[in-house]
């Protein structure tokens, strides 16, 4: 059972909004949502989640790569946190790192599960 004060919590990002579009740029989960601004297209944001994601799934092709390893590695929790904590972005308050570290390990996984099977997959600039 776990004491801990509501006041040790650290608070979600403040809500922010384009033109009718609410969205919180810390916790929401865009993946590459596009929007139409004028004539142009453009990612709305790019969150420690997002940011996470992304280098989680980088970081398991550049570990294949290196390690010249046939297949994905699932990692345990030694290996990932020594990965995490070379990476992981120091401009980040303690919540977006948290985001950031929750998110790196689902985009590890995400290669290791085969959702993720190429670099390209996760990159929303790639024409197609």
């Amino acid at each position: 059972m776990s004491f801990s004060s509501r006041s040790n919590e650290v608070p979600p990002p403040p809500l922010e909004k384009i033109g009718d579009l609410v969205y919180s740029p810390g916790t929401d989960l865009p993946f590459g949502k596009r929007i139409r601004i004028g004539l142009s297209e453009q990612t709305i944001y790019e969150s420690a989640v997002e940011h996470g994601y992304r280098t989680g799934i980088r970081a398991h092709f550049t570990f294949i790569e290196d390690h010249e390893c046939p297949n994905p590695v699932p990692l345990d929790d030694k290996q990932f946190t020594m990965i995490v904590e070379h990476l992981v972005p120091t401009n980040l308050n303690a919540f977006e790192q948290g985001l950031w570290r929750s998110h790196f390990i689902a985009g590890w996984m995400g290669v290791y599960l085969g959702l993720v099977t190429d670099e390209d997959d996760m990159n929303p600039d790639i024409d197609r």
